[in-house]
């Protein structure tokens, strides 16, 4: 599975995030990657949540998360706090 940093508070009115407009991913081969990998991982900070890329001929390249998954996924290893 891939990881792809994404923003979920930047959604459409059906809770796909919107990826395509963002920034971090101009240069991004959306294409290439969802022919690659059927399921992929999206990254928010600490947050992840599995999904899709599915292409939108309004949007562009969208990520169709299962929400279902979000809090289920942990990054290892573990984040430790410094003192």
């Amino acid at each position: 599975m891939i990881t792809i940093k994404a923003d979920f508070n930047h959604l459409d009115a059906k809770g796909r995030l919107l990826l395509e407009d963002l920034a971090m991913h101009r240069h991004t081969p959306f294409g290439e990657i969802a022919a690659n990998h059927d399921r992929v991982i999206f990254v928010d900070g600490t947050d992840l949540v599995e999904g899709r890329l599915a292409p939108d001929s309004e949007q562009g390249w969208i990520g169709d998360a299962d929400w279902a998954t979000q809090g289920v996924w942990g990054s290892h290893p573990a984040q430790v706090n410094s003192r």
